[in-house]
């Protein structure tokens, strides 16, 4: 495939065009300045400023500092489209970041399209073995040994050779994208940690031997209880909190950090950033949508691609 002339392209998906994507992407664009190109990839119907250039093909020269490559879509499907697109491209230029806007997970599987989301169709489409869910702010980072699964399949999860695996991973591709190394900071699964096996025995017998292994290997402590983990974070320099479960790690991450914080997905081929919130129904369309979770998953592909390249 014949490349771009810019090395590096953001491509940036419209998301469900029933929710805030197209808001929140035009206030971002209009509010931050880069020297990276960015392609839209969606419907420009659903904006009313066309001026901006439509490429016929990914590949015609951008010189525009913004580009619309239409998808043809429409219907519940119609975002799901946009980011299969954007995902063809980026897995043929690794060169290129992938933001993605808030769908419906609902209308994805309402669609017929077998995804739990944006993370399970681009760790299929990729075909990565390791892949993991990153929240990034520059305050807090998380990441989470545990997605989308019930709470009370969480405890069979918890395993030293996986929390091994796990962490290994995220020091590693945390200083591939970055090229430093975090401090990297385990909770514990129990109230106070399990009291030394009094309150769960996970701690004891899977979390704390894995650590000891890990500590010989990378910057790591814990397990610290898990309401006393995130002010522990605070005292350290390049914190990464590693939460065992989804809401153990993204309560706290949200609570902080809901209009700047960043979703990243972590062993892809490419890199991929999103907002850390949803498509905002209750707003869409009243122009008071808050751009800055999305104005952060921006300069955050754009600062990773940099680093990089």
């Amino acid at each position: 495939m014949k490349r771009a002339p810019y090395g590096r392209v953001l491509l940036i998906t419209l998301g469900d065009p029933d929710g805030i994507g197209p808001e929140i992407i035009k206030k971002s664009l209009d509010s931050i300045r880069l020297q990276t190109p960015v392609v839209l990839l969606g419907n420009q119907k659903y904006y009313s400023d066309d001026s901006i250039k439509i490429l016929e093909d990914i590949n015609d020269p951008i010189k525009e500092k913004v580009s619309f490559l239409e998808v043809d879509a429409e219907g519940n499907d119609s975002s799901f489209m946009y980011v299969k697109e954007a995902v063809r491209i980026a897995l043929k230029n690794p060169e290129y970041a992938v933001i993605t806007a808030p769908i419906s997970k609902e209308k994805w599987l309402g669609a017929g399209n077998p995804f739990m989301g944006h993370t399970d169709f681009l760790v299929k489409s990729a075909n990565v073995g390791k892949w993991a869910m990153f929240f990034w702010s520059e305050s807090m980072k998380v990441a989470l040994l545990t997605t989308h699964i019930p709470l009370r399949e969480v405890f069979g999860e918890i395993k030293k050779d996986k929390i091994l695996a796990f962490c290994r991973f995220i020091d590693s591709e945390l200083f591939r994208l970055t090229g430093k190394r975090f401090n990297l900071l385990m909770s514990g699964l129990n109230p106070h940690s399990g009291e030394s096996g009094t309150i769960g025995k996970e701690e004891e017998e899977e979390v704390i031997p894995a650590v000891s292994i890990l500590s010989g290997e990378m910057k790591i402590e814990g397990p610290f209880p898990p309401d006393t983990v995130f002010i522990e974070a605070e005292k350290r320099k390049d914190p990464v909190i590693i939460s065992l479960y989804h809401d153990q790690g993204l309560i706290p991450f949200k609570l902080r950090n809901i209009n700047s914080g960043v979703n990243v997905t972590l062993g892809l081929p490419f890199i991929r950033t999103s907002p850390d919130h949803g498509t905002a129904y209750d707003i869409a369309g009243k122009g008071i949508a808050d751009p800055g979770s999305m104005i952060e998953a921006i300069k955050l592909a754009d600062q990773l691609l940099k680093v990089k390249s």
